[in-house]
């Protein structure tokens, strides 16, 4: 029998592609897990870490050489699905910057 439950974050969920990120940095040999507790510690310094959950995924689809895909998938919307070829600091901004918007 399904159960049907409400989501514990409240705006939505964002996916970081580890597939990408293997190739994206290779400075960093996990950058998918580094760039995910990044945006959850900056989430969490503004009280936003119960609204938008992190975490990594496996491929979201999109493949582009050199660059890191992300999924944002609202509860309430449409899923959105970007790729960012920055640095790693930088990416992980544009992201942060994203996530901002959404709340």
């Amino acid at each position: 029998m399904l159960k049907k439950y409400s989501p514990k974050y409240s705006i939505g969920s964002l996916y970081i592609c580890t597939k990408c990120g293997q190739s994206f940095d290779e400075s960093q040999t996990d950058f998918a897990e580094k760039l995910k507790t990044d945006l959850r510690s900056q989430l969490k310094s503004i009280d936003a870490h119960t609204k938008v959950r992190v975490m990594t995924s496996g491929c979201i689809g999109v493949c582009q050489n050199n660059e890191q895909t992300f999924g944002f998938y609202p509860h309430d919307g449409k899923a959105e699905i970007y790729t960012t070829d920055s640095v790693a600091e930088v990416a992980r901004e544009e992201i942060y910057k994203l996530i901002k918007e959404k709340l």
